[in-house]
């Protein structure tokens, strides 16, 4: 009798009663299995070919995950499986889950306005050509910054090897490839932390805390280009610069106070093994030009690993079930589990305004079903959805229109991160698409 009811209750309700896969959650409803099945072959194929060695997706629709699988290792030695406790380096998703969030805040208690200029909170860029330089105009990227600087430039010494720099103008692609460790220059790092040395880049890599003053003055004399969408960290690493000018407190210690801790997210963290235990986050990278050992619970991110850890570009490490529930409360107009985050007109202000060039919002990237060549999301995601996508191969984006959540979070990184076959194989939006499929 109690068979004939299960089976009842599943043909009517689609209610999902099967006993769940290992590290599933408990989804009050479950996706169609046929749409199930395919996300799992593209995530499965991409383990196989190699595009990361392990990751976790979370689907949630109408406040409950309609799929919450983790595939995959922490590397594809394949001695640690991947659990939904497992933190990521977020990368760029840092900028929306993170720095975003503080913007919002100090907006919503009018601590801020969009139309206040950077220079009115940071003294450095006062007399410089970026003194008029707005906080709508960096949410944008429409500052006119360049889209990155060589800050590592500060610390480290130049040599003649083929693997360094051979232009200023091959950063992103030289920087980026592991190929070797460079020498730091005498009296700005150390192997352990003392003094003014406490700015951390790895388990043995201490950087002088006036690394953070020269970076800033490196932004202050850069050139400035028209104000036209450029995407650039620097924007947001200005930003994290007026969070803390504005809350008198580092960034890090404002999000928890506001945000995490509030929500009781247990598994995200900038800085992470302060809390955490090495073994409860993937590692990112073999190694990188900075760092000649494992990079596991230091950022990815060189600008963000210099700058200690905490930056506005990058730093916050999480597990996907506490970056839906970030989403879940900005989808809620600004409410968790009974407790206001934001004001709803915070929120709706921040989710659906588009810069007049149509590509990014305010800190948020969107979805473009007019060019789909330059959207960052599947053709069938509607001009409402917004999120961002990480260097390290991770993306969170929210759908308003259909009520729904989508983080996709891996280690493409690891062992190096030279080649991008997440990318090249469009993982992230082959998954997205099939969710849309399954809601016709």
């Amino acid at each position: 009798m109690k068979k004939s009811i299960t089976i009842l209750l599943v043909f009517i309700f689609g209610v999902n009663l099967v006993s769940r896969a290992e590290g599933s959650a408990r989804p009050r409803a479950a996706m169609k299995s046929t749409y199930s099945k395919r996300i799992d072959f593209i995530v499965k194929n991409g383990i196989r070919k190699r595009a990361f060695p392990g990751c976790q997706v979370l689907i949630v629709k109408n406040e409950k995950p309609i799929y919450d699988k983790c595939f995959g290792y922490y590397t594809y030695g394949k001695m640690q499986k991947v659990k939904p406790t497992t933190m990521y380096d977020l990368a760029s998703v840092s900028k929306t889950t993170g720095t975003l969030l503080a913007i919002m805040k100090l907006y919503d208690e009018g601590k801020l306005k969009l139309t206040d200029k950077a220079s009115a909170y940071l003294p450095f860029l006062r007399g410089t050509n970026k003194e008029n330089i707005t906080i709508e105009e960096l949410l944008f990227h429409e500052s006119g910054l360049p889209a990155g600087l060589p800050f590592y430039q500060l610390v480290i010494e130049r040599n003649n090897s083929s693997s360094f720099l051979t232009s200023m103008k091959d950063t992103t692609q030289t920087v980026r490839t592991g190929v070797s460790t460079l020498k730091y220059k005498d009296g700005w790092a150390s192997k352990i932390p003392y003094g003014d040395f406490t700015l951390q880049v790895s388990g043995s890599c201490y950087v002088n805390n006036r690394f953070h003053q020269a970076a800033m003055k490196m932004i202050a004399d850069a050139p400035l280009k028209s104000k036209t969408y450029l995407y650039s960290d620097l924007n947001f690493i200005l930003l994290k610069e007026i969070v803390e000018a504005i809350s008198g407190m580092p960034m890090d210690v404002f999000l928890n106070k506001e945000f995490y801790a509030p929500m009781k997210l247990n598994h995200i963290a900038y800085l992470p093994l302060r809390t955490h235990k090495k073994g409860d986050i993937a590692p990112t990278m073999l190694k990188d030009f900075l760092r000649d050992e494992v990079i596991q619970g230091y950022v990815q991110d060189p600008d963000a690993a210099l700058l200690g850890g905490v930056s506005g570009n990058a730093g916050l490490f999480a597990s996907a079930r506490d970056v839906a529930k970030v989403y879940q409360m900005l989808l809620n107009d600004g409410v968790l589990n009974g407790k206001r985050y934001l004001s709803a007109e915070t929120c709706k202000l921040f989710t659906t305004t588009t810069s007049a060039s149509g590509r990014r919002g305010l800190g948020f990237d969107k979805s473009v079903p007019s060019n789909p060549t330059h959207s960052p999301c599947c053709i069938s995601a509607p001009s409402e959805v917004y999120g961002h996508t990480g260097y390290t191969g991770t993306c969170v984006w929210v759908d308003p229109v259909n009520n729904m959540i989508y983080v996709f979070l891996s280690n493409r990184t690891y062992p190096l991160d030279k080649e991008n076959r997440l990318l090249k194989m469009a993982i992230r939006s082959k998954i997205q698409e099939v969710i849309y499929q399954s809601m016709k």
